[in-house]
């Protein structure tokens, strides 16, 4: 007596999701779509149109080009999943024998230049910690990534605001950094203990977490654990909103979990 209109109710939903199929879903539909797409296959053959549209950047409007990794030069992408804003609100832990244990926010900014840059190409980066307490500025720090010519060999150059520079070398492995300071400098007036070397690690965790690792010697302890944090891919609640808005426009409510999967793996914002 109800098999019509439990049937009706099953072929409603099987219309539904299919109509998530090869033209709305924000999917790529092989290995080599991001490879197509910075080769301007996009544009050229409607297949790859078709088949790549996340990596063709067909779901939803595209970001800002300082964000966009398809927009990183050939020499950067081993550190493409560096781009973007990382924050972390009360998530650091900073030790060492000569201060006070403490916990601290800090935000991360890696972006390309928004105007062409000649010679070696480089990812723009930023610092700023604060404590937890009344949000007082701790530290801040501005400078450049850059990769070897057709290696995994990366230099991080600093200048920082307690009167440091310096410059960190080390290797790319997969979403792994690991970098060894090669040279320090420092302001004769600077409080702060000679640091005779420093090793960082930035790991990917997964696409909208990251977390660094820093380890110190200084002139009068040896090598050891001095700060820890994990960050997460934030913008404030306005471009969540906007960018929300712009996948339900856009995508059929069965695809939205993929739009946000979408932007947590390629935007700067973090979806909640």
């Amino acid at each position: 007596m109800h098999s019509l209109p439990f049937a009706l109710i099953f072929l409603y939903m099987n219309l539904l999701y299919s109509s998530c199929g090869d033209t709305t879903s924000c999917t790529d539909y092989s290995s080599q779509c991001p490879d197509w797409a910075s080769g301007g296959q996009c544009e050229s053959s409607e297949w790859v149109m078709k088949n790549c549209r996340l990596s063709c950047r067909k779901c939803f409007g595209s970001l800002p080009k300082q964000y966009d990794k398809h927009y990183v030069p050939f020499d950067l992408k081993p550190i493409a999943f560096l781009l973007g804003r990382w924050r972390s609100e009360f998530g650091g832990k900073a030790r060492f024998p000569t201060i006070p244990n403490f916990t601290y926010g800090e935000q991360l900014d890696f972006k390309l230049s928004d105007t062409p840059l000649f010679g070696m190409p480089s990812m723009n980066y930023s610092a700023f910690a604060w404590g937890i307490n009344n949000k007082e500025s701790l530290h801040s720090e501005y400078g450049f990534f850059t990769v070897k010519n057709h290696t995994n060999t990366i230099g991080l150059t600093t200048v920082m605001s307690n009167g440091f520079t310096s410059v960190e070398e080390g290797q790319v492995s997969g979403n792994k950094i690991v970098l060894k300071l090669v040279d320090i400098g420092r302001i004769s007036w600077s409080r702060d203990l000679p640091v005779l070397d420093m090793i960082r690690e930035i790991t990917l965790i997964d696409p909208t977490t990251l977390e660094q690792r820093l380890q110190m010697e200084t002139l009068t302890h040896k090598m050891q654990d001095h700060t820890f944090i994990r960050y997460k891919k934030f913008s404030n609640s306005i471009q969540i909103v906007i960018v929300q808005r712009q996948c339900e426009a856009m995508l059929k409510i069965c695809c939205i979990e993929q739009c946000k999967f979408y932007i947590a793996e390629n935007a700067y914002v973090k979806i909640t």
